[in-house]
C-alpha cells in the first residue's frame, strides 16, 4: 500500500464519523491556536520595545547616576544599575554647566547631549485648553530623540543662551489648540501653566506625526519643548539632572567612545565617595531584553503547548476506539495479503492527517486572532513563520507519536482473531 492509498483511507474514515473527527480536531486547534497567539503577541511587545530602544540608535550612550554598588555587588547585568538609588543633590549630579563641559572636551566627537525631565501641565490659548508634558531640552535633544520639525524650527542653541520663551510643539497640541492648523499655530503664542506658574511662550516650530502610538514608545500625549533655561518662567528647576544622554559622532567606534566616555566620568567622580557615573552599553541591554523576550515567548509557548499534548492524549484515544471499532476491516486487509507495515502506516497515516488539518486550522485561527490582538494593544504584527513551521511539524509530530501505538496494535492483530471480532 502507498502513500497515496493510505491518506485516502484515512479521509474516507474522518468523513464517515464527522463530529468525532471534529471534536478528535479540537484539541489540536486550540493548542496550536494557544502557540500561535502567544508567540505573535510576544513578537509585537518584542518589536515594541525594541524598535523605541533602536530608535535611540546605538550610537546613543545614556548615562545614570547613582550609589555606588558596595563591595562584590558588582554584576555583568546591563540592568544592574537601574536598582541603585539616584542622587538627590545638586553637588551628586551634572548641573548644566557640567553637561557643556562634557561636550566641550569631547568636541568632534559628540553630536550633542540630551536630558530626560519633564513635567505635566496645562497649555491654554483663549478659552481652549489642552493637558501637555512640559519637556525643558538642550539643543541636540530633538536630534537625539528622533523628532522631526516638520514645520518652522527646532530649538537652537542661541535660544537657549537668551533664554527665549519659546516652544516647539507636537501635532497633538496643534490639533487641539489649533484644530490642526500648523500655519496658523507657528508664530502664535499661548498660556503653559505647570503647578500654578504660568508663563507665555511663542511655538516657533511643528513636529511631525510620528505616525503610531506604540505602548513603550513616543506618546500620544500633546507635548512641548522649550529652552531648558527657560524652564524657570513655568516653575520647573532644571539646575541639575541625575540622568542624561550622549550621542556620539556617526564615525566613533562605539567601543572605543564608550569607554572614553566612562573615563571621563570617572575621573569626575573620582573624588565622589557615595556616587558614580555609569555609562550604559544599549547593545547589551537589546541583547538582554532580546534574551529576555525570546526565554518568555518559549515559557508561554510551553504551556500552550500543554494543551496540545491533551489534544495529542485524544487523537490516540480516538485511533485506539477506531482501531476497535474496524477490526473486521483489518482482518479482511490482512487476509488479502496486507502486512503488518500496511496496516501500522494506514492508521499512523491518519492520526498524522488528524494532528495537520487541526495544526493548520490551529495556524488560521491563532494567527487571525494574534493579528487583531496585536493591532489591538501594540501594533499589526503577523505570526513569525518560525512559530507556523514549528507548530505544524508539533502537529505532525504529535500524530506519529500518539498514533504509534494505536497502529501498532492495529498491525499485531492477527487475521483468523480479527475476522472472528464481533
Amino acid at each position: 500500500m502507498n502513500i497515496r492509498e493510505s491518506v485516502r483511507l484515512a479521509v474516507s474514515s474522518l468523513n464517515t464519523n464527522k463530529l468525532r473527527s471534529l471534536l478528535t480536531l479540537l484539541g489540536i486547534i486550540i493548542g496550536i491556536m494557544a502557540v500561535i497567539i502567544i508567540m505573535t503577541l510576544g513578537r509585537a511587545l518584542e518589536n515594541d520595545v525594541m524598535g523605541g530602544l533602536e530608535d535611540a540608535g546605538t550610537t546613543t550612550y545614556p548615562v545614570m547616576i547613582h550609589e555606588r554598588a558596595e563591595e562584590g555587588e558588582s554584576s555583568d547585568d546591563p540592568f544592574a544599575g537601574f536598582s541603585l538609588a539616584p542622587p538627590s543633590d545638586e553637588r551628586d549630579g551634572m548641573t548644566i554647566d557640567d553637561l557643556n563641559e562634557l561636550a566641550a572636551a569631547f568636541h568632534g566627537r559628540v553630536q550633542g547631549v540630551d536630558i530626560d525631565t519633564s513635567s505635566d501641565g496645562e497649555a491654554a490659548l483663549d478659552d481652549t485648553t489642552a493637558s501637555v508634558s512640559v519637556n525643558p531640552v538642550l539643543a541636540a535633544s530633538l536630534d537625539i530623540r528622533s523628532l522631526n520639525v516638520q514645520y518652522g524650527r527646532g530649538i537652537s542653541q542661541d535660544m537657549i543662551d537668551s533664554q527665549r520663551p519659546v516652544a516647539v510643539v507636537s501635532p497633538e497640541l496643534v490639533e487641539a489648540l489649533f484644530g490642526g492648523d500648523a500655519t496658523s499655530a507657528l508664530g502664535s503664542r499661548f498660556d503653559v501653566e505647570v503647578n500654578g506658574n504660568t508663563s507665555v511662550f511663542t511655538i516657533v516650530g511643528v513636529l511631525e506625526e510620528t505616525g503610531d502610538s506604540p505602548a513603550f514608545g513616543q506618546s500620544a500625549f500633546a507635548q512641548i519643548y522649550i529652552p531648558i533655561t527657560s524652564a524657570e518662567r513655568v516653575g520647573m528647576e532644571v539646575d541639575w539632572v541625575p540622568s542624561f544622554s550622549v550621542r556620539s559622532a556617526a564615525n566613533e567606534d562605539p567601543e572605543v567612545f564608550r569607554s572614553d566616555l566612562q573615563s571621563y566620568l570617572d575621573r569626575k567622580y573620582a573624588g565622589n565617595e557615595d556616587y558614580e557615573a555609569e555609562v550604559f552599553d544599549i547593545s547589551a541591554s537589546l541583547e538582554g531584553l532580546t534574551t529576555i523576550f525570546r526565554t518568555l515567548s518559549t515559557v508561554l509557548s510551553a504551556i500552550g503547548g500543554i494543551s496540545l499534548l491533551v489534544g495529542g492524549i485524544g487523537v490516540m484515544n480516538i485511533m485506539l476506539i477506531t482501531v476497535t471499532e474496524r477490526t473486521r476491516e483489518i482482518g479482511v486487509r490482512k487476509a488479502l495479503g496486507a502486512t503488518q507495515s500496511d496496516i501500522r502506516v494506514q492508521f499512523i497515516v491518519e492520526a498524522m492527517l488528524v494532528c495537520l488539518i487541526g495544526g493548520i486550522i490551529g495556524v488560521i485561527l491563532g494567527g487571525a486572532v494574534g493579528l487583531i490582538a496585536s493591532s489591538a494593544v501594540l501594533e499589526m504584527t503577523w505570526p513569525p513563520l518560525s512559530a507556523v513551521l514549528f507548530s505544524l511539524l508539533f502537529s505532525l509530530a504529535t500524530g506519529v507519536f500518539f498514533g504509534a501505538y494505536p497502529a501498532s496494535k492495529a498491525a499485531k492483530m492477527q487475521p483468523i482473531d480479527a475476522l472472528r471480532y464481533e
